[in-house]
């Protein structure tokens, strides 16, 4: 598990990518921040937080995190297949050491990436706020949850991506629509997205804990499609 794990997340680490996804993090925040107070209040009565900067990065998460970790991972599974490469990997470890390696190793690349954007905006904004950074990879972690079990149920990486990139960009226009709307329909969509859960008031913050519910969820439905793939 740890071992494929590593795996997945070296090849996003080293990769060029991890670097372009850290500067557009910090640089898009530190930006944000900057248009973010000019909206301070009525952000803070949807429970985006105080600081300015913990303020951007939520806001880019929250309209971007969906494309960033389609663009990245939505092969994370069917590249093993499409490659061949998955008849060596269940060789030498289980399918569910394989499903369960490859999500520890997109959490936690990124994790770090977040968290060094955290890091680097401390000179400016002069604090490092844990919650932001718990939130945000919650958050984060739904899509990844989200990408892999697209990855495991369709057998192209090309099918995968383009069908990701629909998702990434319908899924924040129905989470944040479903927040202001009455449509029924939509406020059922909603509620399987994480933007309900953190487009509450600032006191209602442990909303976006039930969000962790979801990557649970992804993984076991990998797990049990994964299971009865021929390989």
């Amino acid at each position: 598990m740890f071992t494929v794990g590593f795996r997945e997340f070296k090849s996003l680490f080293t990769s060029i990518r991890s670097i372009l996804i850290i500067v557009v993090l910090f640089g898009v925040t530190a930006g944000t921040a900057k248009l973010v107070r000019q909206f301070e209040a009525p952000l803070h009565e949807l429970g985006l937080g105080n600081d300015a900067y913990a303020m951007g990065l939520m806001l880019l998460l929250i309209l971007a995190a969906s494309l960033f970790v389609t663009g990245l991972s939505h092969n994370i599974v069917n590249k093993e297949i499409d490659t061949r490469t998955i008849r060596f990997l269940a060789t030498k470890t289980s399918r569910r050491n394989i499903i369960i390696g490859k999500f520890i190793g997109s959490f936690l690349f990124w994790a770090i990436c977040i968290t060094v954007a955290l890091l680097l905006i401390i000179p400016f904004s002069k604090s490092f706020s844990m919650l932001t950074l718990v939130q945000s990879i919650i958050f984060v972690s739904y899509f990844i949850g989200l990408t892999l079990f697209l990855s495991t149920i369709i057998p192209k990486p090309s099918l995968s991506m383009f069908l990701g990139i629909i998702i990434s960009i319908a899924l924040p226009v129905l989470g944040l629509w479903s927040s202001g709307t009455d449509n029924l329909f939509v406020k059922v969509i909603g509620y399987v997205t994480p933007y309900f859960y953190y487009l509450q008031e600032e006191d209602s913050y442990y909303y976006s804990y039930f969000v962790v519910l979801f990557p649970i969820l992804f993984i076991l439905l990998s797990l049990v499609i994964f299971r009865k793939r021929d390989l």
